[in-house]
């Protein structure tokens, strides 16, 4: 068959031409109303729409495996398609029995959904990516899906009877599997063989449960009856279930088993939804994926202790609470005991310690010795680091709660002498944030009076205050006067504002709750800042509520964190609140570190992330998704958005959770606090202490070159240059839309007059080069006859 297109643009001497392939003019476009091609799903090129756009178009299409493609996918995909029960049109997203994944990049191989969709074989669940899903629906909220979310749940042991559930995902914007977590759900109904339909209009849970705890619940959990195992859960008294290898039902006691689950979602798309755009005369630019950390933790070479070197175990007492990069050396400080290496090996040093930036090795050299914990590392010019805690002694002389060492030895830089003091009742001097910006070094903490390099006078600077790079001066002009600790600080990249977070709730006798703005030359308040507090609880009391850990400057707003559970950005301009977000099982947020245009946020939060939430008892009231966070979260510095594709795995053994995260000069993401395991690519790893995350793949691979399109009898055959990478597939676009993808320089497809071809490279992190520039198809002219001769 040969297809034929209207062009709009081209001149209708086209066909004159003689070239049998031709580089797309600027003005050309397609127009697909004349098409004689059905995209039915029946292969790559005619991947339809959806399972529904399959059905409108051949209502005794059967279930089975199709191709769809939507705009929003990189290329077309093999799907599973239920074309029989209540009318047909639905895509299977993900089906298994014991073992489900809340992870945003969902589990298994995806390629088994479409061929493996049922059978004892496909109890391991696997489950799309939740990316996938939403480019399925085409960008459409699953709290709009017309036939909300689809659970095909086993109802008996030997699957021979089967349960329907439906219900609709309430104020989430995007797909994700995070179904653990309490989250509104509408529309509720269960149709279970042999009883009436069950049906309920909201419930706010994991899903839904019933009041009698039977068919009629479905938890997305993990208890102890499914060995911790997640899945589909029954209710509790539901009978039945066991570990047998072949039955639908799993459990390990007999009762509130997990079933054999499929779950499904209809988009009721057609091809007259989608819109594909002509690739324009320069090609298609690249895509890449974000510039993010590894999900997966880096194989461990060093790591902290267990134990504490100060013997206190305490959420302020965690194993490294401080990370920074000076000369290429990696410093990570808190309160450990010793280190060891993967081959065994102990190293007697506490608190401290530097590893090179490159091979993560100890950097041997190193090795000052303290007496207490470090809560604060700053890189300072010269090849010099500061260093913050609440020790009194550094290599055997008296430091109060501060010290400069030089970075390469671990030896004392007496190029400044600075000192800390604090004369309340404590006594405790303790410098807990450091920061360098502009022309000043920032140190807040628990300190009444400071001594700087240029006088031996000290000054009165009560929880903060601010020294000159390059005198090692105080700013004697520059006084604030919390009656709180300082716990985080950061001063405004454009030399404007500085803002801290802490126990505090005033400055110089000014209202001040637990934030501050202050004024960049005198210290003092710029203005009240006044932010709605997430919980109070009534123990407490407003004076002890909503204490901050940390605060970011981060251009044109700003971020905090800290509790009850609460992440927030805030407007400049007025310090109005932009967005929140709550963390739920979980904890508050303890440290914030801006790398490029992401924030990390550090946490003891291991459950989820609650998006654009405000309070701390109902966030699923508020919110518009839920993500699953373990100990680290990432979001856009300017919109706000979490950044769902960051999702690492990490887990503590207290509860303490992260205290620093950290991005050094090679793009490698530190975090440290309350760690003992982490998941790399190789499985969970026991990283104590800290964990690094080494960058992932964000660059396009070279683009393919020197496209060419010939007609060979009824086929268009494209030829072009490979790219200079190796191990990447080409992605062939005809009119816009990707129509196959292989891994070879050449690939022929049934003509199309005047098809537009282009060629791009996608590699095995899903970056996408710019495709060549298009070419449009010609077909072959026939042979000029030549004038005989008349007859003699």
């Amino acid at each position: 068959m040969t297809y034929t297109k209207k062009l709009v643009g081209v001149a209708s001497s086209l066909a004159a031409l003689t070239m049998l392939s031709t580089v797309l003019p600027a003005s050309y476009a397609v127009d697909t109303e004349e098409t004689t091609n059905t995209f039915d799903g029946s292969s790559s090129e005619k991947a339809a729409a959806s399972c529904f756009d399959i059905k409108q178009q051949n209502p005794d299409s059967q279930s089975g495996s199709y191709w769809l493609y939507t705009p929003q996918m990189d290329a077309p995909a093999q799907f599973y398609c239920d074309q029989e029960t209540d009318g047909g049109g639905w895509v299977m997203i993900g089906r298994g029995r014991e073992g489900w994944s809340e992870d945003y990049d969902g589990k298994g191989n995806v390629a088994d959904l479409a061929s493996n969709p049922d059978g004892t074989d496909a109890f391991k669940p696997v489950q799309l990516p939740s990316k996938t899903v939403d480019a399925l629906a085409n960008g459409q909220k699953p709290s709009e899906y017309q036939d909300g979310v689809r659970f095909r749940r086993s109802y008996t042991a030997d699957g021979t009877q089967w349960q329907e559930g439906r219900a609709t995902r309430g104020r989430v914007e995007n797909w994700t599997w995070a179904l653990r977590g309490y989250a509104e759900w509408n529309k509720v109904s269960f149709n279970t063989p042999g009883q009436s339909t069950y049906t309920f209009s909201q419930d706010y849970n994991r899903i839904f449960s019933e009041p009698l705890e039977r068919q009629n619940t479905m938890r997305f959990n993990a208890t102890k009856d499914t060995g911790w195992n997640i899945g589909f859960q029954y209710g509790s008294r539901f009978v039945g279930g066991s570990q047998d290898a072949n039955s639908y039902l799993y459990s390990k006691t007999g009762s509130a088993p997990l079933p054999f689950t499929q779950v499904y979602i209809r988009p009721h798309l057609t091809q007259a939804d989608l819109h594909f755009d002509a690739v324009g005369a320069e090609g298609t630019a690249e895509k890449t994926q974000p510039n993010l950390p590894s999900n997966y933790s880096d194989a461990w070479k060093w790591r902290t202790s267990e134990e504490t070197a100060s013997g206190n175990v305490n959420e302020m007492n965690t194993y490294v609470q401080a990370i920074t990069e000076v000369d290429g050396i990696v410093f990570t400080g808190g309160d450990f005991k010793y280190l060891e290496n993967n081959a065994g090996a102990r190293v007697d040093q506490s608190y401290l310690a530097g590893f090179d930036v490159n091979s993560a090795e100890l950097v041997e050299g190193f090795k000052p010795t303290f007496n207490g914990q470090i809560k604060a590392l700053e890189a300072l010019p010269g090849g010099r680091l500061a260093v913050g805690g609440e020790f009194t002694e550094v290599n055997g002389t008296p430091a109060a709660g501060f010290v400069i060492l030089d970075a390469h030895t671990g030896q004392i830089d007496n190029t400044w002498n600075i000192r800390f003091e604090n004369n309340l009742k404590t006594g405790i001097t303790s410098v807990r944030t450091l920061q360098v910006s502009g022309d000043y070094l920032y140190a807040g903490g628990s300190f009444t009076h400071v001594k700087g390099n240029t006088s031996e006078a000290t000054t009165y600077a009560r929880s903060a205050t601010r020294f000159n790079l390059k005198t090692g001066g105080v700013d004697w002009n520059w006084r604030p006067n919390f009656n709180g600790t300082v716990n985080g600080i950061s001063a405004a990249e454009d030399g404007g504002k500085v803002y801290a977070a802490g126990y505090f709730t005033t400055n110089h006798g000014a209202s001040s709750h637990k934030l501050a703005e202050l004024d960049p030359t005198t210290g003092k308040l710029a203005r009240d800042w006044k932010w709605d507090l997430s919980y109070i609880p009534p123990s407490w009391g407003m004076s002890n509520a909503g204490f901050q850990f940390d605060v970011q400057d981060a251009g044109n707003t700003v971020w905090t964190g800290g509790a009850e559970h609460l992440i927030a950005q805030y407007s400049k301009q007025d310090l109005s609140r932009v967005r929140s977000h709550i963390t739920k099982a979980g904890g508050d947020f303890q440290d914030l570190h801006k790398s490029g245009n992401v924030i990390y946020g550090a946490c003891h939060c291991g459950d989820f992330i609650y998006e654009d939430a405000k309070t701390h008892n109902n966030p699923w009231r508020e919110n518009t998704n839920i993500h699953k966070v373990r100990l680290v979260t990432a979001v856009d510095a300017t919109t706000g958005d979490i950044i769902p594709d960051f999702n690492i795995n990490v887990s503590g053994r207290s509860g303490f959770g992260v205290w620093e995260s950290f991005v050094d000069s090679t793009g490698t993401l530190w975090i440290g606090g309350d760690i003992n395991s982490s998941l790399s690519t190789r499985g969970v790893q026991k990283t104590v202490g800290f964990a690094r995350f080494t960058p992932r793949d964000a660059a396009a691979p070279a683009s393919a070159t020197n496209l060419q399109v010939k007609r060979q009898d009824d086929k268009d055959v494209l030829n072009w240059t490979r790219s200079s990478e190796w191990g990447v597939t080409y992605q062939i676009i005809r009119d816009g839309r990707v129509i196959a993808t292989t891994k070879n320089t050449t690939y022929e497809v049934e003509a199309s007059d005047a098809g537009q071809y282009a060629v791009r490279v996608a590699d095995s992190a899903g970056n996408i080069s710019a495709s060549t520039a298009p070419v449009i198809s010609q077909p072959a002219q026939a042979p000029v006859q030549k004038e005989q001769a008349p007859a003699a």
